[in-house]
């Protein structure tokens, strides 16, 4: 057994700091802050209007701070009377009032709650609903770009359970303000001398709340990219289609490990990160319990010298007690504001992303009766390289597909087939050059338009985890057929065999993840991706690598069937298997994003270029004269 070879070296560790935080594209100062609140306040009216209407209804209702006062009076009567019975059924409606209010408070609480609840659940989904229709309409370049994951992952960060923390931040900000100001004017009443010392020692813990808030959103900022790199080792390490791979290769210690690092990493940045929080917040406590010993002591004084009387003492010492809490809930439900509309900005940043693009709204599908069907396609000298990159995947390609032909497209791994068809597709927009279909160019035509009549079966294409039907009828979604025409497609496709076996035929979920789902062999999974095809009925088919994971048998009876399909239609075809693209009408040859041959068969067989080189070296692995 040969020596094991030694594991890849452990990264160097990096030292954080509060130095090394990136600060986030914002809104400048307060002014930025306020806009945001506004932008979250906004959302959540859209969200929700009755529950947010019910729900500050209530809370004010709650926060008139009206108890302080009757209990000053039952304090009052208590200590000028006899407390005899005749002076303690005097009290009675005072005690009735306060035993009501309580049990009414209660209630109310209990209905907040509720609403809450379902407030909450109507903001998480108003903004998923944005995040999928961003994802959905941005360009397809934007995956192929870091930033843009790092953006989405904010998003769903954000949409997660920011809006929770927004939603309870505005309903504690008004609860907290409006009993704050009922308590300040019963403080005010009792002695106006103690209102700004107990307002002036909670201004230190306002300033430490939105200052962590604004450095807790830049620390979250700048460990995305590292979350991110988390997440995708956790998902490789818990997820079915790995999990065969990475323990047959024993790489599990590997990626556990990777995995570990970055925890522990994360960790460390986690910790340096809460103690410096810890110590703007201690030195804002220190500076609130000064500030209270000052307005108690100042409250002293004045019944020391006779200023005020005892039960205005006691009153207003509990007052200040109650406002001193109140302003503390104030300002850990301002800082938590100025957080949740921080990440909100995260949030608004993405959904901007679609702003300016001709599909940034998807537009319901179109109907395939209303759309004219292939009349040739055209690509002019067409260039194309992904975003922040430098090279150049396609240069200056022009061919065109007549109605009626079937033309294939062969080259190397990495020539730029899959990227050209990509740009066929409209998915992308190609750097030079234009594309026009039937004439028209790409650049006039709806780009949804285009693709109602474009047929595709990719070689990675899905497997959707739903059921029979599902992944059938996702082929045009918005054809309103019935079970026979998903019948007469899997019929098509030679799917109707496998598809008898299941238990539930048509409604059979397919796939391990959920209960009651079958798995499917990868053939049959390809056979439902054909049928899929054929109930889509495209006047364009474009096929590629389809058969790249297939035996022979499986591919020859795959290709009958994408024989039967392709009758009377245009068809680009894409393989490395040089005995299926022989027979097409005119054959392709791209090297590194450039066409560098084209004609039928026999035509490049003549030429022997570049074609020819590789069909003898494909023919060579099937003519041998030994025996089998």
């Amino acid at each position: 057994m040969s020596k094991r070879t030694q594991a890849p070296p452990e990264p160097v560790a990096r030292t954080f700091t509060q130095a090394s935080l990136i600060a986030p594209p914002r809104q400048s100062g307060w002014r930025g802050v306020s806009g945001s609140a506004f932008d979250a306040a906004r959302l959540v009216w859209r969200a929700a209007p009755r529950q947010l209407l019910t729900t500050l209804v209530l809370q004010t209702a709650l926060a008139l701070g009206l108890g302080v006062l009757v209990a000053k009076r039952l304090l009052d009567e208590l200590i000028a009377g006899n407390s005899g019975s005749e002076e303690l059924s005097a009290l009675a409606p005072a005690f009735a009032i306060l035993i009501g209010a309580v049990i009414a408070m209660g209630l109310m609480n209990a209905v907040i709650q509720h609403q809450q609840r379902l407030l909450t659940e109507k903001v998480f989904v108003l903004v998923f609903d944005e995040i999928i229709r961003v994802a959905n309409s941005v360009e397809l370049d934007a995956f192929e770009d870091p930033v843009f994951y790092d953006q989405l992952q904010r998003a769903r960060t954000s949409g997660t359970y920011r809006p929770l923390e927004m939603v309870t931040s505005l309903n504690s900000l008004t609860t907290a303000s409006l009993a704050s100001l009922g308590i300040t004017f019963v403080l005010f009443r009792l002695e106006p001398l103690l209102v700004p010392l107990v307002l002036l020692a909670a201004l230190p813990l306002l300033l430490a709340s939105v200052l962590n808030s604004r450095r807790l959103h830049e620390f979250e900022y700048y460990i995305t990219p590292r979350n991110r790199e988390r997440t995708y080792l956790m998902e490789i390490l818990t997820g079915q289609d790995a999990a065969k791979e990475i323990r047959v290769f024993n790489a599990t210690s590997y990626l556990r490990r990777r995995y570990d690092e970055l925890t522990a990493e994360r960790y460390a940045m986690i910790r340096t990160f809460a103690a410096q929080r810890l110590k703007v917040s201690a030195a804002a406590a220190v500076c609130n319990s000064i500030g209270i010993a000052i307005a108690l002591g100042s409250l002293a004084v004045l019944l020391g010298t006779d200023r005020i009387d005892v039960a205005t003492a006691v009153a207003g010492g509990a007052a200040m007690q109650l406002l001193s809490g109140r302003l503390s809930g104030f300002s850990g439900s301002v800082g938590k504001l100025v957080e949740s509309t921080l990440f909100l900005d995260d949030y608004r940043t993405f959904v901007k992303l679609a702003e300016g693009r001709a599909h940034a709204e998807p537009a319901p599908p179109p109907d395939p009766d209303a759309v004219p069907e292939f009349g040739g396609l055209t690509l002019d000298k067409v260039s194309f390289r992904y975003p922040h990159t430098e090279r150049t995947v396609l240069d200056e390609i022009s061919l065109d597909i007549e109605k009626g032909e079937v033309v294939a497209l062969v080259g190397e791994n990495g020539s730029g087939k899959t990227t050209l068809v990509k740009l066929i597709c409209a998915l992308h927009q190609p750097t030079g050059g234009s594309l026009a279909w039937g004439g028209s160019d790409y650049r006039d035509l709806d780009p949804a338009e285009v693709r109602a009549e474009i047929t595709v079966l990719f070689q990675d294409f899905l497997r959707y985890e739903l059921t029979v039907a599902d992944n059938i009828a996702l082929g045009r979604v918005e054809r309103e057929s019935g079970l026979a025409a998903l019948e007469r497609a899997a019929e098509q496709a030679g799917a109707m065999d496998a598809i008898r076996r299941l238990p539930d035929g048509f409604d059979t979920r397919l796939g391990r993840q959920f209960y009651g789902g079958h798995e499917m062999s990868l053939g049959q999974w390809q056979r439902l991706a054909l049928a899929r095809a054929f109930y889509r009925d495209g006047s364009f088919l474009i096929f590629d690598e389809p058969t790249a994971s297939l035996d022979p048998k499986a591919e020859a009876a795959l290709f009958e069937q994408i024989r039967l399909l392709a009758e009377g239609r245009s068809v680009l075809l894409i393989s490395h298997r040089f005995s299926s693209v022989r027979s097409a009408d005119r054959i392709f040859v791209l090297e590194q994003g450039r066409l560098i041959e084209s004609g039928n068969h026999d035509e490049l067989m003549a030429l022997d270029g570049q074609y020819a080189h590789m069909f003898r070296l494909q023919a060579a692995a099937y003519m041998s004269d030994s025996p089998t």
